[in-house]
């Protein structure tokens, strides 16, 4: 049976999704944005948020009270090597909580759990994510 991540091509793939993740948490959106392509696009919340640039200015608009908390779980990573650029899928779960601090309560919120596909392309940069889409799993849409 072959590795989960079996080569450093599937690891850089995963560690994509796991710095933008990161990032978002830690509010450093600059990195976040820099992970995309300059032309791709995320599904964020209902709206399409193109490039670095949009989604820069979407998280940007974020309330500066509002923490995350994203946890990612059954990461599997799927290699296009014959795709000129080459690109990669990596698929998971999301497992989203939050806090708003102005809302009064210090706890955490479930927000959902999330099946979630990132593709990706190889650029002179390195891996970007060229789509981020994702759908509610628990509970259902």
């Amino acid at each position: 049976m072959k590795p989960l991540i079996g080569d450093s091509t599937e690891w850089a793939c995963a560690q994509v999704t796991l710095a933008f993740f990161y990032a978002l948490d830690m509010r450093r959106y600059g990195e976040v944005a820099a992970l995309m392509a300059p032309d791709g696009i995320w599904l964020r919340q209902g709206a399409e948020l193109r490039g670095p640039e949009g989604v820069l200015a979407a998280l940007d608009a974020r309330p500066v009270s509002r923490t995350t908390c994203h946890i990612i779980s059954n990461l599997r990573v799927e290699l296009n090597n014959e795709a000129k650029p080459p690109s990669a899928r990596v698929c998971f779960y999301l497992t989203a909580y939050d806090n708003d601090a102005v809302q009064g309560s210090p706890a955490l919120r479930l927000v959902a759990i999330r099946d979630c596909c990132d593709e990706l392309i190889k650029t002179e940069a390195g891996w970007r994510i060229s789509e981020k889409r994702s759908r509610r799993h628990l509970p259902p849409e």
